[in-house]
């Protein structure tokens, strides 16, 4: 009796309460934005309201802030918040989107061209996590000794002493910064600023990490009411807008979902060239790399193996390796863009019947900085492979001249 008693007084007790976190029900990430569409500006005036649900770590390393790029699609336009470091963060930050284009025609006239908001036109909102400088237990473990040890003042008067006899020292140290003040005052050039400048930029890039975006559409259904204070009579908007920040996929048509979120797949190029001379045996094959492109899930992945990525073409002809060439190393990414011209690798046929023995090797390396590689994925072009590679291996060969340009998945 006493436990049916106490099992009723529970049953009753939950159905009772009401849940608190009514409006957090959805814990995925999330952007908030609105639009008003002004007809009288003509222009698009888009608010960045906040985001919720953030992750607070990439892999083994902590964010520290995050920011959110807006843009118009098509359009050249884009514009991004200022850094908020918390996991909830409020923006509420407004950019004006212009809906007029002026185009120059003969004789130095303009014309006003006014664009007009349908639905083949979208707003792209993307999420980026900028990452702290070390990994989650390198910062932890500094933490614990700043708590547990503190300097001596016998070991601070030490160090205040060595920091006196280095300024003493390097009295000829120093008259090498007015030298280049002067010469910029001279000249106008600040080649240390310059370069200062581009080399923190690099760094703030790579230290970010995409979250996902979302796409809202300029439909005209979607701006149906009117703002509660607007500018104009005439402004429409679409009210505030929490949107769901989706993965970024490699927009690679008929690519194998499964293959893309494992691994990740490039862009490449085979060409069978001849020289000036028409004499047999002077073709060679030519393997060119365009693009890298992965998901987030992959991204997710190369994160937690704590090392930089490289990608690497081989020639092999008799199980020999003949050339090779390997990308400079960086960091885990969704996409990247390489020079054609310069990533590439040649296969020479020196007689005729000759490329029946060789084959082109493609691997997806990642290096830690303790020197350990990990082959995240590879495939291999040649005329003895099944599917797109060698599908790709036999049109260059039956269409010389001709690049023959596909997206490879890595296995």
């Amino acid at each position: 009796m006493a436990l049916a008693k106490i099992k009723n007084f529970i049953d009753t007790g939950l159905k009772s309460v009401s849940t608190p976190l009514d409006r957090t029900v959805n814990l995925e990430p999330e952007v908030g934005i609105r639009i008003v569409h002004s007809m009288n500006e003509k222009a698009l005036h888009v608010t960045v309201l906040g985001a919720r649900h953030l992750p607070q770590n990439f892999g083994f390393t902590r964010v520290n802030s995050y920011v959110v790029k807006v843009k118009l699609i098509p359009g050249k336009e884009k514009f991004e918040t200022t850094s908020k470091n918390e996991s909830w963060p409020l923006w509420n930050e407004d950019f004006t989107f212009h809906l007029r284009k002026e185009t120059k025609q003969k004789f130095g006239k303009t014309k006003v061209i006014e664009e007009e908001i349908n639905g083949s036109r979208f707003i792209v909102a993307t999420l980026y996590a900028i990452l702290e400088d070390k990994p989650l237990i390198a910062t932890d473990k500094k933490e614990a000794e700043k708590e547990k040890t503190a300097l001596s003042p016998t070991k601070e008067l030490a160090k205040k002493a060595n920091k006196k006899k280095d300024g003493q020292g390097a009295s000829s140290e120093n008259q090498e910064p007015t030298k280049n003040k002067l010469f910029s005052q001279f000249f106008g050039k600040g080649t240390d600023k310059v370069t200062e400048t581009s080399v923190t930029e690099r760094k703030l890039y790579e230290k970010r990490r995409t979250v996902g975006a979302t796409t809202i559409s300029l439909d005209p259904k979607n701006f149906t009411s009117k703002p509660a204070k607007p500018k104009h009579p005439s402004d429409v908007w679409t009210g505030d807008l929490w949107r769901p920040l989706r993965p970024i996929s490699s927009g690679i048509l008929g690519a194998d979902e499964k293959k893309e979120n494992r691994k990740g797949q490039v862009e490449l190029s085979l060409c069978q060239e001849k020289s000036d001379k028409n004499e047999e045996g002077s073709e060679k094959l030519v393997l060119s790399l365009h693009r890298l492109r992965c998901s987030l899930q992959t991204m997710h992945e190369h994160e937690t193996l704590k090392g930089q990525m490289y990608i690497k073409m081989s020639v092999v002809d008799n199980g020999r390796v003949t050339h090779f060439w390997k990308s400079d190393r960086f960091a885990p990414c969704v996409s990247m863009k390489f020079a054609p011209d310069l990533a590439a690798v040649v296969a020479d046929n020196p007689y005729q019947g000759a490329l029946k023995d060789v084959s082109f090797v493609i691997k997806f390396v990642s290096k830690n900085k303790m020197g350990k590689k990990t082959t995240v994925g590879h495939f291999v072009i040649g005329p003895d492979v099944g599917g797109s590679y060698g599908e790709q291996w036999k049109q260059a060969l039956a269409k010389p001249g001709q690049q023959i340009t596909k997206w490879q998945s890595f296995e």
